[in-house]
């Protein structure tokens, strides 16, 4: 007698097998994902000075913390977090002591730097900014120079002004005396003329205190420059004139060093 197998019957006899065959196998394995990248090993003391660097910036003491980052950078030339700190920190001491060219240069440089270390990130807005910095620095040196030159006639008009107003005040505060009426100079004279020099102090006065509240200022911006450049130990210009030997003779050299 003949046999027939139907199609469902096949089929299912099929699945079974199949399944059977799969639980046998056990469950498939996992594809191994690839090792994570490693961070780079960071030179100890050069993360213990951009962690230091970050506690003072915390504190706004922006000048220790750029010597703290400079060791950073020193010791991790290629790490770009103390790099951007220390431009931000720049920037701060810019904005303290605006207009700085010499704090606005120092954030350009670091900015610059960036955009070896960092390729891809924020590339636009810090070229903008650079840019930016390079003209703002270029006026403020120029405005600087010409601050720099108002301390002599700060100092003048400011000692004019106080010696017109006390000479002034104690000539016109002077008593008659019955002594001096005969005289050619009466009273009436130091009167006037004691009057006059008051107001012509007083007058001088508000361009004295302008000038030299610019002179203080831009005197305080130095200051701060020479407060940085002693901290972090960066070399400054000096212009020095020494005694130089030529052949059948000598004399006096200048000599600039950076």
């Amino acid at each position: 007698m003949p046999i027939t197998l139907e199609m469902p019957m096949i089929a299912r006899t099929c699945g079974l097998a199949v399944s059977l065959a799969l639980a046998l196998a056990g469950p498939a394995p996992v594809a191994a994902s690839p090792p994570a990248a490693a961070a780079p090993a960071r030179d100890p003391a050069a993360e213990a000075a951009h962690a230091a660097a970050l506690a003072l910036m915390a504190r706004g003491e922006w000048t220790a913390a750029i010597a703290e980052l400079d060791l950073a950078v020193e010791l991790e030339p290629t790490w770009s977090d103390p790099v951007r700190a220390r431009a931000e920190a720049f920037g701060a001491l810019a904005d303290r002591y605006h207009p700085s060219a010499a704090f606005m240069a120092s954030r350009r440089a670091d900015l610059q730097r960036l955009l070896a270390l960092e390729p891809g990130v924020d590339v636009a807005a810090r070229q903008r900014e650079i840019a930016a910095l390079g003209r703002q620095s270029r006026e403020a040196h120029a405005l600087e120079q010409r601050r720099r030159k108002l301390s002599p006639l700060a100092i003048v008009a400011v000692t004019v002004s106080g010696a017109l107003v006390i000479s002034g005040a104690m000539l016109y505060g002077m008593k008659p005396n019955e002594f001096l009426k005969p005289t050619a100079y009466r009273y009436e004279h130091r009167d006037a003329a004691g009057l006059g020099m008051l107001i012509a102090g007083v007058l001088l006065a508000p361009p004295a205190i302008a000038l030299g509240v610019l002179a203080g200022r831009q005197a305080r911006r130095d200051a701060a420059v020479r407060e940085l450049d002693v901290q972090t130990g960066r070399p400054r210009a000096t212009l020095g004139v020494t005694p130089r030997l030529a052949p059948g003779g000598g004399g006096l050299g200048f000599s600039l060093r950076f």
